[in-house]
């Protein structure tokens, strides 16, 4: 039954440290729950022959590794590729873009990002502020994407060493939530899932399909909803006493 099932959680992970994985599973643990890490590691997409990351290479692999999963927690180091004469370098903002570049909609996601100078990430984020603001000296209100972007995503700093495991598991536990439950419940069951729902809108659909529907009516959500109702209607005695 469903109810005996541990609850999963997936949360995505990019470091340059091989041995980061085996870290992960040992020290984030929730009872009653599976914990899926989904680990990349960007340097593997870095050609030093050319002094060049592979951009298309990097965006793939993310999309791959979090199709058809429901991701919980985003979470990466600061400090990944060094810069250099002609190369920028490769930080913890960098991961955040790609990841909202595979999939817009992780942009409600928590990311969490360490380092072990924090400092380089403030000044970081205050340098591209500082940028903005003097690349547009005549506006008077002038156009401040990074800003923007930075208020509208959820995320979080903290060190890098051993303290960020306990902050990866609150962060777990606070993405928790209902609607997160109900999205892995219908995730987790096979892609090739017919519904047969009697409503013409889903029926004949594959599962995958309709949850990923990105169309204006929300076909996604609505699903969502209408899947709910059955259920509790199959379970539940109706107005009863």
């Amino acid at each position: 039954m469903s109810s005996t099932k541990p609850i999963v959680l997936n949360y995505l992970v990019f470091d340059d440290d091989d041995g980061a994985p085996e870290q992960y599973r040992r020290n984030v643990t929730i009872g009653g729950h599976e914990m899926n890490l989904i680990f990349i590691n960007p340097v593997e997409y870095f050609d030093p022959d050319k002094n060049a990351f592979e951009d298309e290479r990097f965006l793939e692999a993310i999309k791959d590794a979090i199709k058809g999963v429901n991701i919980n927690l985003i979470i990466s180091d600061w400090n990944i590729l060094a810069s250099n004469a002609e190369y920028k370098g490769l930080v913890g903002w960098d991961i955040v873009e790609y990841v909202l570049k595979a999939k817009d909609k992780l942009k409600s996601r928590t990311f969490l990002i360490y380092s072990a100078d924090i400092k380089k990430a403030s000044r970081f984020i205050l340098k591209k502020i500082t940028s903005e603001i003097t690349a547009s000296p005549n506006d008077a209100i002038p156009s401040l994407e990074f800003v923007s972007k930075i208020l509208e995503l959820k995320i979080k700093f903290c060190k890098r060493d051993e303290h960020r495991f306990g902050e990866i598991v609150t962060l777990l536990r606070e993405s928790n939530t209902i609607s997160n439950i109900v999205l892995n419940s219908i995730l987790s069951f096979d892609k090739n899932t017919i519904i047969n729902t009697g409503n013409q809108d889903f029926d004949g659909k594959k599962i995958s399909d309709i949850v990923k529907d990105s169309t204006p009516d929300n076909g996604g959500l609505k699903f969502i909803r209408e899947f709910i109702e059955l259920s509790i209607a199959n379970y539940s005695e109706i107005n009863g006493h």
